[in-house]
């Protein structure tokens, strides 16, 4: 009986968005055929990191920046000592530290879709550098994985450089199962799931103004008011705190709801560099009894343990609301659409390739500027929130296409083919696998 062939994951973060990906395909793979280990080029900084199997081995290096000769070196130790028959890269930079080392291992690549990629050195000749980098690394990956055929950037702003086609798989995005996934029935009430916070409930200052049943007419004066809804709604923000994502705009936009006297509990679920500017504008508005911010220090705190907070509360919120227009963290779509959860999203590429507009969730246009989405993440909330029945018929619809469109078990099943083919194949460049 052969030995299990040796793989190497690296990826350049736990918070580089696919931590979780990661974790669970890790726990997926047969013990008996694939023998793991993990290589995590930066530290959590102290932040909890996702349940790993403890059978999996864990190296964290110190990367402090694109360019770290103290990161090689650590890359390059691992590989001598655990000599692993296929490197799998789960973004860009583990991608660009697996390749620059010389071996018989195998490299398997994913070309993710995210705003920037990391660029070279402020004062270095950067195209030519960059150009002759990326054939070098080209040249050593065996294949790529891209989420879809065309790999080039999807709205034409962004640089990319086109991995070549015959080493090109395409294996289509998969939504992370949420351990904690429940099913409507089953939801926590938002009155239990505050009293688990800690969060205590609050009383409407005042009768609801509905904004879409009956359509507000001025010259009707049609405008009337109905008692507040006794159960609060639970929005759900899962981002990292930083402005790039649009957390002000969200803040903004649970200002307003304060206006029309509606009855929610909104969770930034997260951390960042931008927090406490994120808590000083809640304060000012004086949002800090409806808007709650849950970061890993929060969460430990409340008794939630040290899993992702999507397996805690994403199946409990009852909508999603993700403002965000980067590629990286669009994963939380398909992770809420798996849990039965409507989701409202700024419309970019990826959301419209999740999202049918109307039908598995809400789409917000990018255009305009930001007062324009500012009002109309209102609305739509707003309209979403007014509708029980809509919000059913996205959770149906959401999670049926999640199931037969971005399943994550065929995803796990596409990737060990490769593992198979890659430890198992000779090269024509002359490099073995040592499994031969």
């Amino acid at each position: 009986m052969s030995s299990p062939s040796k793989i190497l994951h690296i990826v350049s973060s736990w918070e580089s968005g696919v931590g979780n990906e990661l974790a669970e395909f890790v726990a997926r793979l047969p013990r008996s055929e694939f023998e793991s280990e993990i290589c995590v080029l930066a530290g959590s900084n102290g932040r909890s990191v996702p349940a790993v199997p403890v059978t999996t081995p864990i190296t964290t290096l110190g990367l402090r920046w694109t360019c770290d000769v103290s990161t090689y070196l650590g890359v390059r130790r691992v590989l001598r000592r655990f000599r692993p028959d296929v490197v799998h890269a789960w973004d860009d930079v583990a991608h660009s530290y697996a390749a620059l080392h010389s071996g018989t291992q195998r490299i398997l690549a994913e070309k993710r879709e995210t705003d920037a990629p990391q660029g070279l050195p402020k004062g270095l000749p950067r195209g030519l550098l960059q150009g002759l980098l990326q054939k070098h690394i080209d040249r050593k990956t065996d294949r790529f994985i891209v989420p879809r055929q065309n790999n080039a950037a999807l709205d034409g702003t962004v640089p990319t450089v086109k991995t070549p086609t015959a080493k090109t798989v395409v294996i289509p995005p998969a939504a992370v199962p949420v351990q904690s996934s429940v099913q409507p029935s089953e939801r926590m009430s938002a009155e239990k799931l505050l009293e688990k916070l800690d969060i205590p409930l609050v009383e409407s200052s005042g009768d609801y103004y509905p904004v879409f049943e009956p359509q507000y007419e001025p010259a009707q004066r049609n405008y009337k008011s109905m008692p507040p809804h006794q159960t609060p709604f639970l929005v759900g923000i899962i981002l990292p705190l930083c402005l790039e994502h649009r957390i002000l705009d969200a803040l903004w936009a649970f200002e307003t709801l304060n206006h029309v006297h509606l009855n929610y509990h909104a969770f930034f679920i997260g951390d960042g560099k931008d927090r406490e500017t994120f808590l000083r504008y809640r304060d000012r508005w004086k949002l800090f009894s409806r808007v709650h911010f849950l970061g890993e220090q929060d969460l430990r705190e409340q008794h939630l343990g040290n899993r992702s907070i999507s397996e805690r509360l994403l199946p409990h919120f009852d909508v999603l609301l993700h403002l965000s227009p980067s590629a990286e963290h669009s994963g939380t779509i398909l992770s809420a659409m798996s849990c039965g959860v409507p989701v409202i999203a700024l419309e970019t590429p990826e959301s419209r390739e999740y999202i049918t507009d109307g039908t598995t969730g809400i789409l917000i246009p990018a255009e305009g500027d930001f007062r324009f989405y500012r009002r109309t993440a209102v609305k739509k909330l707003l309209y979403l929130l007014e509708k029980e029945e809509l919000r059913r018929s996205m959770q149906i619809a959401g999670k049926d296409r999640i199931t037969k469109e971005y399943n994550f078990d065929a995803a796990v099943q596409r990737r060990i083919a490769l593992y198979r083919e890659l430890a198992y194949r000779e090269s024509t460049d002359g490099r073995t696998s040592s499994r031969h």
